[in-house]
């Protein structure tokens, strides 16, 4: 009898083992899945922390430039398409070019509709995409007045998450070879 109090005590003790084992391995499980949250979490911060660091770094900076260009007929009306060619300086450009096509829609009456897409080279070799819309309007003596909206469309090298947009006017003379533009506005890169 002695021997099967025993063998009893002994079986209720490997139960209360057995049980306090599965509690321990309850309790590490959730110890370890709570510190997963929080790695994760942290990681997560950290992460966000260094979006908003990229975010502030990319913030919107003024842009100005000016160029002078040349006009290459590559479709005559009513539809004009030109490329023009610019050199010249730009804020965050240097000592730069670009090159654009336009179309301008002669077919209505002025200001006439203008459109088209542009890139602008810096010094290094990087450079921007736009496109762009705008007018052209005869203010007389075969003068126009060409104002152009510029949005920019990402790019190559430190412009390639470039955004922002600006506005180029100018004064044009289409009997003339050469002219200039102006442009100003804000980019972020």
């Amino acid at each position: 009898m002695f021997a099967k109090s025993l063998s009893n005590l002994l079986s209720l003790k490997i139960k209360k083992m057995k049980q306090l084992i599965v509690a321990l391995c309850v309790f590490a499980s959730m110890y370890f899945i709570s510190c997963k949250k929080e790695i994760l979490n942290e990681l997560q911060s950290e992460s966000a922390i260094a979006t908003a660091r990229n975010d502030e770094a990319k913030k919107l900076v003024p842009i100005k430039g000016t160029y002078v260009t040349t006009n290459q007929i590559l479709q005559g009306p009513p539809f004009l398409q030109q490329r023009i060619t610019g050199e010249g300086h730009s804020s965050h450009l240097g000592k730069s070019t670009f090159v654009a096509i336009s179309t301008v829609n002669l077919t209505t009456p002025p200001p006439f509709q203008l459109s088209g897409t542009a890139t602008f080279y810096a010094a290094n070799g990087d450079a921007f995409y736009t496109t762009f819309t705008g007018t052209s309007t005869p203010i007389g003596g075969g003068i126009l007045n060409v104002i152009i909206n510029h949005n920019i469309t990402g790019g190559t090298g430190r412009f390639e998450d470039a955004s922002g947009s600006f506005v180029g006017t100018a004064v044009a003379n289409p009997a003339l070879p050469t002219g200039s533009i102006t442009y100003e506005g804000h980019i972020s890169y």
